[in-house]
């Protein structure tokens, strides 16, 4: 008797929740127009929101490279030999700062440029090693890893020596790529409060125009004794639908957009340390899922904040 009461209950609420998944679809099939505006400007605010948010990690992962990459580069005199090279690498990495030093020769200094240059690399390598001077990565450690001016006392001292041509410092670069990943976050954060906004104001009001449409649907929905839940469920299934949809349309047009960037300037993200432009990770774009249901539960609760039961 028990189980047969069990399963009664199961059948009942399977049924109540078939019944709400037919009024969701039935309330957005009825006003197609009305929901294809609205996927398109959620789409529009959400690609905005996830283009610079896919950016700015772009901009984040090649600052870290850079970053991880040495401090400052030794170009020697043309000529210098192998056995001068590893002399003077011995005698650097022994002043103060100095975690580690990579000796280069002409023909590593060659095969590392073509690397980086991806597709060009086969021209590169057509070059003479003569052309590439012998160079000495530097990376440093404590203050002098953190403080410029101690990295600039460091080069000064450096190019002093007879066998040095040039040293070079990144600071520059350094500068300029963590003022672009700073406007990359900030653009990307307030893209998001815009697309934030936007989203809860279209849901609210594409589900205030479906309570008025079906405003005697609820009234005889409360009149037999449908409780209030039972009623909002619909309107709130449509408004995180919707905003889901948005988002995953808006997904899929970011993953155009890289594809279209890759088609681009794909041979050319090389020149700058870039083999390939990186995407939203799978967690990263479930949380996106999740957030763009939220927005839309939060849009179209607001917009039943008035509904009482008839």
């Amino acid at each position: 008797m028990n189980l047969m009461m069990k399963t009664i209950r199961d059948a009942v609420v399977v049924h109540r929740l078939f019944h709400i998944l037919l009024r969701t679809v039935d309330g957005m099939r009825r006003r197609p127009w009305l929901h294809l505006l609205s996927l398109f400007t959620l789409s529009a605010a959400f690609l905005s929101f996830t283009a610079t948010l896919t950016a700015a990690i772009n901009v984040d992962g090649l600052l870290a490279r850079w970053v991880g990459s040495a401090e400052l580069t030794v170009y020697l005199q043309e000529g210098t030999d192998s056995a001068e090279l590893t002399r003077l690498s011995s005698a650097i990495e022994k002043i103060a700062g100095v975690s580690r030093v990579e000796p280069i020769l002409p023909d590593q200094a060659r095969d590392q440029f073509a690397d980086d240059l991806g597709a060009f690399g086969s021209v590169v390598k057509s070059i003479p090693t003569r052309v590439f001077p012998p160079t000495i990565d530097i990376h440093l450690k404590g203050t002098a890893a953190r403080n410029i001016a101690s990295r600039r006392v460091l080069a000064a001292r450096l190019e002093k020596l007879e066998t040095v041509a040039q040293v070079d410092i990144y600071d520059e670069w350094f500068e300029r790529l963590s003022v672009l990943s700073l406007v990359g976050r900030l653009a990307s954060w307030g893209l998001g409060f815009i697309a934030l906004t936007v989203a809860i104001l279209v849901v609210n009001a594409v589900v205030r125009a479906g309570l008025t449409a079906r405003a005697q649907e609820i009234e005889v929905l409360g009149l037999i004794g449908a409780t209030r839940g039972y009623i909002q469920l619909p309107f709130l299934l449509e408004g995180a639908l919707g905003a889901v949809i948005a988002m995953g349309l808006a997904l899929v047009g970011l993953h155009v957009l890289i594809d279209g960037a890759h088609g681009l300037i794909g041979e050319l993200m090389p020149l700058v340390g870039v083999s390939s432009l990186v995407g939203l990770t799978l967690n990263a774009t479930l949380l996106l899922l999740i957030g763009a249901m939220l927005v839309g539960l939060v849009g179209a609760r607001l917009s039943l904040r008035g509904l009482t039961r008839a």
